[in-house]
């Protein structure tokens, strides 16, 4: 099985076990503060009422920005802190100090700790804002995906014949 064959049938799994979950969820589900959506007077998110729609435009500002922020640092810059201290290959490290890197790791691991704490406490308070979470992480790494292939070369198999062997070199 190719590799394109491979993701292929992992996504088209993925997205059979999603429906059969999804439409247990919604034909077993009952009547719930959760499946509410929009503000409430019931609507307390970590101790906040969000009671009027100028409270629940800045908390859907306030989870862009909190997760826009998440995937920048996830996809960006935890792959520097985690090929440079989880690499067993990687024996010399040119960019750090054993301090500086124990420091940005720690502070990194510390900061995103507490920001998935919030976040959890946040995507479990009410459907809606669990929903719009999602959706502006994953629009966020369709643009961070998107810088980081545009670094790449892409070929196709006529190309790759056709490409010189130090270029070959670069990928491996």
């Amino acid at each position: 099985m190719t590799p394109r064959d491979k993701l292929f049938w992992c996504l088209i799994t993925n997205c059979f076990i999603l429906v059969v979950v999804m439409t247990l969820v919604i034909g077993l589900a009952e009547p719930s503060s959760y499946w509410r959506f929009g503000w409430s007077d019931e609507l307390i998110v970590i101790s906040v009422r969000i009671d009027s729609m100028m409270k629940y435009t800045v908390l859907l500002v306030l989870i862009v920005i909190i997760n826009v922020t998440r995937v920048i640092v996830e996809e960006l810059g935890m792959p520097v802190l985690g090929f440079s201290i989880y690499n067993p290959d990687k024996k010399v490290i040119k960019d750090f100090s054993k301090n500086e890197l124990q420091f940005f790791a720690n502070s990194m691991f510390i900061v995103s700790g507490m920001r998935g704490l919030f976040m959890t406490i946040i995507s479990i308070t009410q459907f809606d804002l669990a929903l719009w979470s999602l959706l502006a992480s994953e629009f966020a790494s369709f643009y961070t995906i998107r810088v980081l292939l545009n670094e790449k070369k892409f070929m196709n198999d006529d190309e790759y014949d056709q490409v010189d062997v130090c270029d070959q070199d670069d990928e491996v």
